[in-house]
């Protein structure tokens, strides 16, 4: 514990297979999320394309927890207690090299995802109160629940430029104008996970959607967008060049739909060339959900989902989100030298060492008898009411509606 982060992590990868690795790069649904699926469905066959009850046709609860054991999962989302946090953390101290896993969660306005804690006014009430210092404290207050409930990473802020009041996601984000998306979702980056970068106190961030979906055709999220480099750099990059250099965001995900024809999820000249090395994006990129399968699926841009898998990976995707058959997929396409190791080595350095630095190594467990004192304080609440008044708009009228 006392070594650079830097040496700790190099010193765990020099002694992990190549399948150890590729692990790390892989995120399931919890195992609470998929029994609630099964309750809800109750045997019936679950329709094709259907994947946002989030279960897995060739992987068992049984077989998820055994890969965990084993060391072949680096992360879990939508686990929503901390007991169950615990359980698959002690399964992770099994593996050989016993190292812990990396939860995260949808906690968008609050850790609302989890019964009994504060929720705040959605993303669009916090724009309205043009109050980023507000916005700021929302998210501070609202790490210490997700960390209290056994996650370490928030899949928000969503810093989309909403430009098409027709689509559906509008209320997750800060709104219609640049400047303002910019400077309230800074603000949340740095409640959630300190003021001078990622210290480890607080939890990961995660700016999304990289980057146009917030004006898709027709309004359908996930439709294609086709815009000039002008208009891409002018309206759409510059929340996120903020949430890089001032905010030093941890994590990214790409926009679900095309750029100019080219899905963002397979996009390395958005991934390496402007994110990385234009921007200097240091942290690691997850995928959205399943949304490297609809490379396939959806976009019919890659011939098959195997394929799919490593376009992702060669344009710069380092973690993928919920589906299985990944690991696979990876490591034979690095042994048949389709991707080269060292790519792979530069997506796990970034994952360990976000782990590193939580202090999950020293401490994965959540105390859960202390960690109820932290949600839904009168703190909380009283913030939350404020954010809720200060998000109501009153508009004058002045004989403008008859």
């Amino acid at each position: 514990p006392g070594q650079p982060v830097e040496r700790r992590v190099t010193d765990l990868m020099g002694r992990m297979t190549l399948e150890e690795k590729v692990a790390q790069m892989c995120q399931y649904v919890g195992p609470g999320h998929i029994r609630e699926t099964q309750k809800r469905f109750k045997g019936q066959k679950i329709a094709k394309g259907d994947d946002a009850n989030g279960f897995y046709p060739n992987l068992s609860v049984n077989q998820l927890l055994e890969l965990t054991e084993k060391g072949l999962v680096g992360s879990f989302l939508h686990v929503v207690t901390a007991k169950e946090s615990n359980d698959l953390q002690k399964l992770a101290m099994k593996s050989r090299l016993q190292i812990p896993l990396l939860i995260g969660i949808d906690a968008i306005h609050g850790n609302a995802l989890v019964s009994g804690a504060t929720v705040y006014p959605t993303p669009i009430g916090q724009a309205a109160s043009f109050h980023p210092e507000l916005v700021e404290r929302i998210s501070r207050e609202a790490a210490l629940e997700v960390r209290a409930t056994g996650a370490h990473w928030t899949f928000t802020p969503n810093i989309d430029v909403a430009r098409d009041a027709r689509w559906g996601r509008v209320g997750e984000t800060f709104g219609e104008d640049t400047y303002l998306v910019t400077q309230m979702g800074t603000a949340l980056i740095l409640g959630l996970q300190g003021e001078n970068g990622f210290d480890g106190s607080g939890v990961l961030a995660c700016a999304k959607h990289f980057v146009g979906g917030g004006e898709p055709a027709g309004g359908i999220n996930a439709a294609p967008m086709d815009m000039s480099e002008q208009k891409l750099r002018d309206l759409y990059l510059s929340p996120f060049a903020e949430a890089i250099n001032k905010a030093y965001v941890a994590t990214v995900m790409p926009a679900h739909n095309e750029l100019n024809g080219v899905p963002c999820h397979a996009n390395h000249y958005l991934l390496q060339e402007i994110l990385r090395n234009e921007l200097g994006f240091q942290g690691f990129v997850i995928s959205d959900w399943m949304d490297i399968e609809r490379l396939h699926e959806m976009h019919h841009y890659a011939p098959s989902q195997e394929e799919a898998f490593r376009m992702a990976v060669k344009a710069g995707v380092d973690m993928h989100m919920q589906g299985d058959g990944f690991l696979e997929a990876i490591v034979e396409a690095v042994r048949n030298k389709y991707i080269p190791e060292t790519r792979i080595d530069l997506a796990v350095y970034k994952i360990l060492e976000a782990k590193f630095r939580l202090g999950l190594f020293e401490n994965p467990l959540v105390d859960i008898p202390a960690s109820r004192s932290l949600i839904y304080t009168e703190d909380h609440q009283a913030t939350a009411l404020e954010a809720a008044r200060q998000s109501i708009v009153l508009l004058k009228n002045d004989d403008c509606l008859r």
